[in-house]
């Protein structure tokens, strides 16, 4: 029988940044990472990787930023690494080296399935642009399945993807076919669009005090064309679809359609759906009254809306 020891081994951060939209994995010269509060520098690998080696078990915050790009701050634990004795080995093994950092739903194809082939086992969706391949053997997960790609989905319009089984997957299910566990950085407000995409652009400030910008106000996309956004989880990733000319369709993860005002009170939330024309906007923060409006957008161009949030 082994014996778990009380001593515990420092273990590895690692993670992999991936641009918005392209999803190309970025340079090490176009992001930084960091933890807060502590001096400790990361190590910088191709593909868009990074690494703090030697971190002691506890929470930290990981602090992700870079030029024209969102920051983001995300809670990472390092859990104990218990060193286990098998005395049939008569040797220590650790249990754990490295806690690999991914956030769902981020790099990866979500579609909705319409119809399911038992013959070949393909399911069919809408068609979908892929911007870079997902290779054979990536994770494939509904509400209640979890499964394989089987056939190398490569880059351009994708209309069906073949699986390693479809036992449990049905015709309207939503379906992530994930390509690699990455953090997907999005762009700031004042990046200069390089994509075909809607650009909905303005500024959180107090009422009657427009000199006063509300940094951290929360701004959300509540409704698209008129309709709620849907949230479901699918798999650790929530997933968002509304109703656009009568069927459901997939229109990003929270972090797409949400968004938090930086220390100017800019904000920015996009997409490349050509078909969203409206959508109702929710800002709110705390000691605050919730604002909403509801603008018409022309697909594919910038568009802004500007908040002035009442005190309580």
């Amino acid at each position: 029988m082994s014996i778990v020891e009380s001593t515990s081994q420092r273990v590895s951060l690692v993670g992999q940044v991936v641009e918005d939209l392209s999803f190309d994995p970025l340079g090490g010269q176009r992001f930084t990472a960091a933890l807060k509060g502590l001096t400790k520098q990361a190590y910088y690998k191709d593909n868009g990787y990074f690494a703090f080696t030697n971190l002691a078990p506890g929470d930290y915050t990981l602090v992700l930023s870079g030029e024209r790009l969102k920051t983001q701050e995300i809670p990472v634990t390092i859990p104990a690494a218990p060193i286990v004795f098998d005395p049939n080995k008569s040797k220590l093994t650790q249990l754990l080296d490295h806690v690999t950092l991914d956030q769902p739903g981020s790099n990866e194809l979500s579609v909705i399935v319409k119809s399911v082939n038992g013959a070949n086992n393909r399911i069919s969706f809408d068609q979908a642009i892929v911007p870079r391949p997902i290779n054979v053997g990536a994770p494939v997960l509904t509400e209640t399945v979890t499964t394989a790609l089987s056939v190398r989905l490569d880059p351009g319009p994708a209309t069906s993807a073949r699986l390693d089984s479809l036992a449990g997957i049905n015709a309207g299910d939503i379906v992530r076919i994930v390509r690699d566990r990455s953090i997907r950085m999005r762009f700031d407000p004042y990046a200069t669009a390089s994509f075909k995409i809607t650009r909905i652009v303005g500024t959180v400030t107090v009422k009657d005090h427009p000199e006063a910008f509300l940094q951290n106000a929360l701004v959300s996309v509540t409704e698209v064309n008129n309709g709620a956004v849907t949230v479901t989880d699918v798999g650790g990733a929530n997933i968002l679809t509304a109703v656009i000319d009568g069927s459901p369709v997939i229109v990003g993860v929270d972090s797409d359609l949400k968004t938090i005002a930086n220390h100017n009170g800019d904000y920015a939330i996009y997409f490349s759906n050509p078909d969203i024309t409206s959508v109702t906007l929710s800002a709110q923060l705390a000691g605050f009254q919730t604002s909403t409006t509801t603008i018409v957008v022309t697909p594919l161009t910038r568009v802004r809306a500007d908040f002035q949030l009442t005190k309580n």
